[in-house]
């Protein structure tokens, strides 16, 4: 070793000193300020100390012509300014700056001072599934961006499209860097996903032929508070990959000839919203009406197509949580009020059918994918309170010692409600341990949700005209009680082929009641226990030089449902029926994705072309044990089964630029209760009972057309234009000849649904940006038919009447035109001020079919809201309903059993007036 002071070979030349000062400088600061000089300096001092390996580098960039690439320019310690306005961070990372200079371009990149380690990215450029590896591979916290750039599709956001070089396939990463749009977006979601934890400006310049580089006096962005969210009220339309049943098949959006939209969790929480479907009402064309007068139990609505966790409605969209379909096997209804809505890691919206998903997606598919434990270790607990005696309180932790990772959260709201007993008490438990090792990535997750939530339901007109507060049925209530475990594992089986397996286990008990003005009161038990699993095959290899992904998988569930129903008068019980299904369904699937040609009719244009086809199978065993009655037995055996084909077509002019058209086929089996309620001699009392009439329903089918565009034509503008056309065949509606609690199905022939999208997002500034989205639905009947319905009509003096339909009449409970638009503002880095609004259209009220009563009247509602943070904390106040609007989102016919006579009234649900909800929390 030489002696202290010694000279050492090379001190005195000045390349091999700055080399060395670089490297004192990134291990003192720990990568803390990356040390830049001019491109030209480094250059001229590379020269002089005769850096061979580092000429032949570039020499060999040359020869392979990727002189895009940018180099880093020297380093240099932190000016005093700079350390100065770091200091009052107590500890850790506080970035890394880096200019990188290439041809015609500019781009700083800074990161925010941070407390504790850099976190690893959480969202990746596989957002098709529960699991993904890190955007960019290696550990959290590296120094590497010091000596070289970010991926270039990093900064595709501020720089637009560029050619970069491909990125060698990594586990849980696509083997081709998306290009164009889905490249530019994917940079946008990998940024927001650091969770306010990195801050990115990028600043371009074109200077013909002259590159600038001015690392000492980099402008820094403006930073985003820790603990905040940024632009809350902002739901992305756009996403790098299209969504895929599970993980393993992503695919850029350039090549998904579908509408999708893509809701980061933290901005899905960041809105203010309660519940899952109000915060999906800020997605273009996306409506609710509440028939249960709570909002936990809100009907969701796109396209023309409705989910519902309403027993006795029909339903058309279907939701997975991490692969998992979670419509019940009774109705398929959807218990939204059980959904993880803070546990979300990502939810995607798929409009349309997706042969990826299977059966009942007639409509589309809202996908769950929850979150798992970040890179650091972090406590947060939580609080908010509000309007209607509202109270949240919730604690999460999360963190990760390699290779494992792990999430534990839980939740209890509690609502007095504002209508007359009206409470909602909503408990809530979620818990996730991860693995990633090498190319295996398991997870095994268990949530649990016990929830009472009381329905004041919807009011006689003559009523909501007095009181809009009142409950006309008090004590209708719906308690349930599930489980949850699923258990996934990702194994990469080579460079182009992965295996994904997920199976899962689902217990569900429920208890409804329901008060009957008319007649016995109506108190039903259901109890479902399911099991089932999914494997899926994604295979990515060249098909005759072209690139090709193809996915393959099988799914298969089995459903055991028993519903006991009792009728209650005078405080006795008497059990009405019971009845029970052992319900299985297996699907098989395939997908494949060419890139067909490019350059064909433009330089650098593109064809990609998508076919898929999806074989169901169901299987009802009913089994009647109901004691004696005047009904035969319901007792009976009906199998369904369909093929479902699809085919679309990509394609993009420029990556600023895409059109796509896709036809597709979708099908619904009828679902247990509707075959025992198939028919008016088949009324199911308190909606569950009834007899199995020969034949049964028939399935219903969908074809599906949409023709779509998408652009940016600068970094500033996002549009995109949908025209869809779903033409269903067989359709079943719920026909209530009384108004009240019983109730049957019904193949009403065929019904259209069709109409336009278009949604704009423009940033005129960074501290202001604006969205404007509008809908237009048209949903009729295409056949002429005769319903039951409890509205009075010529000649029928009491209900049940009958009405006539004609084609062309509008579908109930679908309004025509929707407009939504918002603005954000972040007068200071802290401190975002968000307002939006919503128009929806006039609506036919339900046993209106005929389309000559008055409709819901139509609405404005405007929300406003801020939200602020700092370092670890954050809190948000959020106002609902403004201007406080009267306006009611349902209405049906009904007897009022409460008036002599029992007059057949419009019955409405009000939507609440104006509310307020504040919250906070802090990340420890």
């Amino acid at each position: 070793m030489a002696a202290r002071g010694a000279a050492r070979p090379g001190a005195g030349d000045p390349g091999v000193r700055d080399e060395r000062k670089r490297e004192r400088c990134e291990r003192r600061t720990s990568g803390a300020w990356g040390c830049a000089r001019h491109n030209e300096a480094w250059s001229r001092r590379s020269k002089m100390s005769g850096d061979r390996e580092r000429d032949e580098l570039r020499r060999a960039n040359r020869a392979t012509k990727k002189t895009d690439e940018p180099e880093c320019d020297r380093s240099r310690h932190p000016t005093p300014s700079e350390r100065a306005s770091a200091s009052d961070e107590p500890s850790g990372d506080v970035g890394c700056a880096i200019v990188c200079t290439r041809r015609r371009r500019v781009a700083t990149i800074l990161a925010l001072p941070r407390r504790g380690p850099m976190r690893a990215p959480e969202h990746t450029t596989t957002l098709s599934g529960g699991q993904s590896g890190s955007a960019v591979p290696g550990p959290a916290h590296s120094n590497s961006h010091c000596s070289r750039c970010k991926a270039p599709s990093t900064l595709s956001k501020e720089l637009g499209p560029m050619d970069t070089r491909t990125w060698e396939r990594q586990p849980h990463r696509i083997r081709r860097e998306p290009s164009g749009l889905g490249k530019t977006v994917g940079a946008v979601l990998r940024w927001e996903s650091m969770r306010s934890l990195i801050a990115f400006l990028g600043a371009v310049a074109a200077a013909s032929g002259v590159l600038v580089c001015s690392a000492a006096h980099a402008q820094r962005p403006t930073p985003s508070p820790q603990g905040s969210e940024e632009d809350p009220t902002r739901l992305p339309e756009l996403s790098v990959t299209a969504p895929a049943r599970l993980p393993g098949a992503p695919l850029p959006l350039s090549s998904v000839p579908a509408t999708v939209n893509i809701v980061p969790g933290d901005r899905l929480r960041a809105t203010g919203a309660v519940t899952l479907q109000e915060a999906l009402t800020r997605l273009p064309g996306v409506t609710s009406n509440d028939q249960q007068g709570n909002s936990w139990q809100m009907d969701l609505s796109f396209r023309g197509f409705r989910s519902t966790s309403v027993t006795g409605e029909s339903q058309g969209l279907s939701v997975f949580v991490d692969g998992v379909r979670v419509n019940e096997p009774t109705v398929e209804e959807v218990n939204f009020d059980l959904l993880p809505l803070d546990d979300i890691e990502r939810l995607e919206v798929i409009r349309g059918p997706a042969a990826l998903f299977g059966r009942n997606t007639l409509g589309g598919v809202v996908n769950i994918i929850t979150r798992r434990g970040a890179p650091v270790y972090e406590v947060v607990p939580g609080v908010e309170g509000g309007s209607f005696g509202r109270q949240k309180y919730r604690l999460q932790v999360g963190g990760a010692s390699a290779p494992f990772d792990y999430y534990v959260a839980g939740t209890f709201f509690r609502e007095d409600g504002w209508r007359d007993v009206s409470e909602s008490r909503v408990g809530k438990l979620f818990a996730k341990i991860g693995l990633k090792s090498g190319e295996t990535d398991v997870t095994l997750s268990y949530q649990r949700a016990e929830n009472r939530i009381e329905q004041p339901g919807s009011l006689p007109y003559s009523d909501l005209k007095r009181d809009r507060t009142l409950n006309y049925t008090g004590g209708d209530f719906f308690k349930p009680l599930v489980n949850l475990a699923t258990l996934s594992l990702r194994q990469e089986l080579g460079s182009d082929l992965a295996l994904s397996l997920t199976g899962f286990g689902r217990w569900l008990d429920a208890e409804q009641f329901n008060v009957n003005q008319l007649g016995a009161n109506a108190r039903t038990f259901t109890g479902t226990t399911s099991a089932g699993g999914t494997a899926q095959v994604t295979h990515e290899a060249s098909l005759l030089g072209r690139a090709n992904r193809l996915v393959v998988g099988v799914d298969a569930a089995h459903h055991e449902a028993r519903v006991r129903v009792f009728e209650e008068t005078s405080g006795e019980r008497e059990l009405e029926s019971l009845i029970g299904d052992n319900q299985t369904a297996v699907g098989l699937y395939l997908q494949d994705t060419l890139d067909v040609a490019r350059n064909m009719l433009l330089a650098g244009d593109r064809l990609v072309a998508t076919v898929a086809v999806r074989w169901d199978w169901l299987r009802h065993d009913i089994d009647d044990r109901s004691p004696p009655g005047d009904r035969p037995s319901a007792a009976g055996v009906s199998t369904f089964s369909r093929a479902n084909p699809s085919i679309g077509f990509n394609y993009n002019l420029s990556p600023a630029f895409g059109l796509y058209f896709n036809y597709a086929e979708g099908f619904r089996a009828p679902a247990f209760l509707e075959l025992t309620c198939a028919g008016p001699g088949a009324i199911c009392p308190g909606l569950q009972a009834g007899v199995a009439p020969d034949p049964p329903l028939k399935a219903v089918s969908a074809r599906n057309y949409e023709v779509g565009f998408r652009t940016r034509p600068t970094r500033w503008l996002d549009g995109e234009l949908a025209l869809f056309r779903a033409d269903v065949s067989d359709d079943i509606f719920s026909i209530s000849p009384n108004g009240t609690t019983g109730l049957f199905f019904q193949n009403v022939g065929d019904t259209r649904r069709q109409g336009v999208e278009i949604s704009v997002d423009a940033r005129a500034a960074q501290s202001l940006e604006a969205r404007l989205s509008y809908t237009y639905t048209e949903a009729t009947f295409q056949d002429d038919l005769v319903l039951a319905t409890p509205r009075l009509t010529a000649g029928c003096a009491a209900p049940p009447c009958t009405q006539t339909v004609r084609a062309g009449n509008d579908l109930p409970l679908v309004p025509r035109h929707k407009l939504s638009a918002s603005v954000d503002y972040r007068p200071t880095p802290w401190l975002t001020l968000w307002l939006s609004a919503s128009y929806v259209a006039s609506q036919r009220l339900r046993g209106d079919e005929e389309n000559v009563e008055r409709s819901l009247t139509d609405y404005v509602v405007l929300n406003a809201g801020l939200r602020t943070g700092w370092r670890g904390f954050s809190a948000f106040i959020t106002v609902n309903n403004l201007l406080n609007n009267e306006y009611e989102t349902f209405g049906t016919f009904a007897p009022n059993g409460k008036v002599a006579g029992a007059p057949v009234e419009r019955f409405l649900t009000p939507a609440p007036p104006i509310n307020v909800l504040a919250g906070a929390s802090y990340r420890f």
